[in-house]
């Protein structure tokens, strides 16, 4: 049978250009959109150059992380932090996540042959295990492993529903697919804006000349366009 996860060389070219650079040691694919496109990146522990790398599932989709960084841009992380200094059920949930995001690193540096990372070693990814610090780290470890893991990025993803579910399609238009895939990295943060898509369109986010010109307040910049920022880009 055919590993889902296994990472194939159109696999590397969508990410590419989902994240508007070139994709770097990806190990597998452990999320897919409904169509086979890549949702989440399963990143080495240490990249090729060295750099221990932290963020092990590494949201990819550009309509996924423009819906996570409204949430972000909203408040719902201080909200989701008020929560864990009161619910400790939520707090030991939280912390399972944790321990199972270690576990899952450790697996995806065995396949990738890097080993042991004692840099960041019973470090996660996203605040864990004491806070919320990126959603988007959350609802990529939710993506990759499954609902009930981490329930606060199960619980990102019910919120998301308005622009993005995982049982339909969004990949057309949210990327440039005609253009050369990505060779080198010319934004660290890839697109900013999204053109229309298959369902409900993702927010794009206006200029500041724009939003100025318009009277509207300057928005929150997203954390990323292009998935988490903890440590360093995929």
């Amino acid at each position: 049978m055919t590993d889902p996860t296994a990472v194939t060389p159109q696999d590397l070219e969508v990410i590419s250009r989902q994240l508007g650079r070139p994709a770097r040691d990806v190990v597998e694919v452990p999320a897919r959109c409904v169509c086979g496109n890549p949702l989440v990146a399963a990143t080495a522990p240490r990249l090729s150059n060295g750099t221990p790398f932290p963020t092990t599932f590494y949201l990819t989709h550009p309509v996924v992380t423009s819906a996570v960084s409204r949430l972000e841009a909203a408040g719902v992380m201080n909200e989701m932090n008020e929560r864990l200094s009161a619910e400790p059920e939520l707090a030991a949930a939280y912390r399972g996540a944790h321990e199972a995001y270690l576990a899952e690193r450790g697996r995806v540096g065995e396949r990738a042959g890097t080993g042991p990372v004692p840099e960041i070693d019973g470090v996660s990814a996203g605040g864990m295990p004491e806070r919320v610090k990126c959603l988007h780290v959350l609802v990529g470890q939710s993506l990759a492993m499954g609902s009930g893991i981490n329930v606060l990025g199960d619980e990102a993803i019910e919120r998301i529903a308005e622009w993005w579910t995982p049982d339909r399609c969004y990949c057309s238009g949210a990327w440039d697919s005609e253009s050369p895939a990505p060779s080198r990295d010319l934004s660290r943060h890839g697109p900013q804006g999204l053109p229309s898509m298959t369902g409900r369109a993702a927010p794009v986010r206006k200029r500041a000349s724009e939003q100025a010109s318009s009277g509207e307040a300057r928005s929150p910049e997203p954390r990323s366009g292009a998935g988490s920022t903890e440590g360093e880009d995929a």
